[in-house]
Order: C-alpha cells, then structure tokens, then sequence
C-alpha cells in the first residue's frame, strides 16, 4: 500500500504553481481589472458631462424662450426709438415742450452718443428759468410726452427772499435712440 504524502518536491510544485498563478494574476488580471475600473470611472464621467449636456440644453432652450417673449412684447410695445441722427428733431421736440410748461430755455447741450446692443444714449443738458410748478408741471407730463427719455438729474436754484423772480432749472435728461446697426451675423454666430 502506497502511502499519499508531501514530499520535499512536491511543496517546492505548490509554490511554482502559486507563483506562476501570482505573476499570471499581476501580468494579465490585475492590469484587466484597473482598465475595467478606469472604464467604469470614465463611464461614470462621460454620464455626469452627458447629464451637464442635457441640464445646458433645457437652460439655453429657456433663454430662448424668455428671448421669443421679450422680442414679441417689444414688438406689440408702442414705443419705437428714433435714430440718433435726428437729435436736432428731438431738441425741437424739447424745447416746444419746455416753452408748452411756460419756462424759458437759456441752453441746450447734447453729450456724446454712447453706442450700446440695445439702444444708444444720448446725453442731453437743457438750462433755463421758471417758477416751480412748471418745472413740475414739466416733469409730470415728460415721461408721458417724450417716453424714450429719462431724467437723471434736476437742480432748481432760487432765492427764497424774491419767490416771483425766476428760478434757474437744469434738466439732465437720457435719449434712447436706435442703435447704430452691427456688421451681418455670420452663420455660426447664432449657436
């Protein structure tokens, strides 16, 4: 009867076969599973930039749709701008308003045109003289008569000692005129 036992070869056998399983594992599996994991990992990116893709789009296709509102409410506005061109117009406009409200104009200035996507402002300086309820008389009816201007600044200057002598006003007003037209868009500068 044979007896089964370890021999002396037989552990050296077992731990060839461990190493070579070893450097089977350290040679093909080991790199297989870290590209397998590096896989996942760029899956898992390739998602998220997928997800940020799909969120950007449902963002750029609100802006457009806020954009389609705003230009119908601008189309359906009454208020057109004029061009800048037409400033003298415009001062005409003024100074027969001015003289309307009973105060004198002693002068008018224009600033230079600051160009904007929108709108262009000008800047424009009238100084005169009247008495306070028609400079207020003035700006209770300038918004409704002139709607493409704002007044940035008023100073009224009197003397309290003589309330019949007038006033000297100072009205610094913002035109809103049409912009001056951008070169053509090309064809991909819409996306």
């Amino acid at each position: 009867m044979k007896r089964w036992g370890f021999q002396g070869g037989d552990a050296a056998g077992i731990v060839a076969c461990v190493l070579v399983l070893l450097g089977f594992y350290l040679a093909a599996i080991g790199p297989l599973l870290e590209q397998r994991s590096a896989a996942a990992s760029l899956r898992r990116e390739v998602q998220a930039q997928q997800e940020k893709v799909a969120d950007l789009q449902k963002a750029k296709a609100k802006v457009r749709q806020h954009l389609a509102s705003v230009h119908q409410e601008l189309a359906a506005s009454p208020l057109r701008l004029d061009s800048a061109a037409r400033i003298n117009r415009k001062v005409a406009g003024l100074t027969e308003f001015f003289s309307g409200c009973a105060l004198h104009i002693d002068s008018v200035q224009t600033g230079e045109v600051s160009r904007g996507l929108q709108y262009d402002v000008v800047p424009i300086t009238i100084v005169g003289r009247g008495e306070y309820p028609q400079c207020v008389r003035l700006l209770h009816g300038l918004c409704s008569a002139f709607p493409d201007m704002t007044v940035m600044r008023v100073e009224l200057a009197g003397n309290p000692a003589t309330p019949s002598a007038l006033e000297k006003c100072r009205f610094d007003l913002f035109w809103y005129a049409t912009p001056v037209q951008p070169a053509a868009h090309t064809a991909g500068d819409g996306e």
